[in-house]
């Protein structure tokens, strides 16, 4: 899952004060940001100025069915040959671990679930988590009295808001995109020690520039409200189609898998509502009111339907319950 530990620990400690808890979560965090720092999961990126970056991607240590999921996973590779079973079997697991389990996102073919390619995506959201993992963590380093660590964190924090933005960031559609750095054609034949070692050379095209709700991610992270774009990035998400009457729609593309359209998600829905919020642009705090009521009011009525609270909805209408992905809705 997403690495939003820190964001739970910061969440605590701002009600409570409690410096013991950062003593204690510290270890943890350190060793979680390390996962996600290494091996891998880490890539470095060469810009088109020559700056090598750092990001981070799902990359699941797993190439055999889920066991959760045993039977299902079985029967969607049940007519790949033998020796694309086991690279499928590592994108799904690598798709569940982003929490986006399944989406287009992660897809070459947009309706083919078998063309899974999460580990050659290098993920919008889950590079802003990071940032505000460092941001966290050097605060909770200051707080103890780990002035080195608070310091280091501080600078790691900068050169990934650098990276997102060198990499993600397209100033023409107003938005940060995922980056892929390989093929679905890739995963039959890549040496997995030289991929990741490799150094990526940037290119515009492998922007996805389709648009899912977590090109807006960035907005719940404080680096990236800056006024000289947090403007742009608002009048684009409100041309983008994913506000529909009921809240923000995961994507725009209805494959029947749970994380895309019409399907909106809490998360998703709390992170850009409170990034939005959180500028300074007067607009921004009347659009997120707006969403925030959409959203309030689609949970109220179907409450009151159905008396049970749903982890998703159908946002194309009010009350509607969301649906799709492989298991009953919950």
């Amino acid at each position: 899952q997403p690495p939003l530990l820190s964001a739970m620990v910061e969440a605590i400690y701002l009600k409570t004060g409690d410096v013991l808890l950062l003593k204690k979560a510290l270890p943890a965090l350190l060793q979680e940001y390390k996962f996600w720092n290494s091996g891998f999961h880490k890539v470095i990126i060469k810009d088109e100025h020559g700056s090598e970056h750092s990001l981070s991607r799902y990359h699941a240590n797993w190439n055999a069915p889920r066991p959760e999921c045993s039977t299902i996973d079985k029967e969607t590779a049940k007519d790949l040959a033998e020796n694309q079973k086991m690279p499928l079997y590592h994108e799904i697991a690598t798709a569940a671990e982003s929490g986006w389990d399944f989406s287009s996102r992660w897809m070459s073919d947009q309706k083919d679930l078998t063309t899974l390619c999460a580990t050659c995506i290098i993920p919008v959201d889950l590079n802003a988590f990071l940032v505000q993992m460092e941001l966290n963590i050097s605060i909770f380093a200051n707080a103890v009295d780990e002035i080195s660590i608070a310091r280091d964190f501080i600078k790691a924090a900068d050169a990934r808001v650098a990276a997102i933005n060198a990499i993600m960031w397209n100033d023409d559609l107003g938005q940060w995109l995922d980056y892929w750095i390989a093929s679905h054609a890739s995963l039959f034949n890549q040496d997995d020690d030289k991929h990741r070692e490799e150094i990526h050379i940037f290119n515009a095209n492998n922007q996805n520039k389709n648009i899912f709700a977590s090109n807006f991610a960035p907005l719940w992270i404080e680096p990236f409200r800056s006024d000289a774009i947090v403007e742009k990035v608002i009048n684009t998400f409100q041309r983008s189609g994913l506000l529909q009457p009921a809240g923000i729609s995961t994507s725009l593309l209805n494959t029947g898998q749970q994380w895309d359209y019409p399907n909106g998600w809490a998360p998703l829905q709390h992170m850009i509502i409170e990034g939005i919020a959180k500028s300074t642009f007067r607009e921004g705090m009347l659009l997120a009111e707006d969403i925030a009521r959409r959203w309030l009011m689609t949970n109220f009525v179907t409450f009151k339907q159905t008396g049970a609270m749903h982890e998703k909805y159908d946002v194309e209408a009010c009350g509607k319950i969301g649906g799709g992905g492989e298991y009953a809705t919950q």
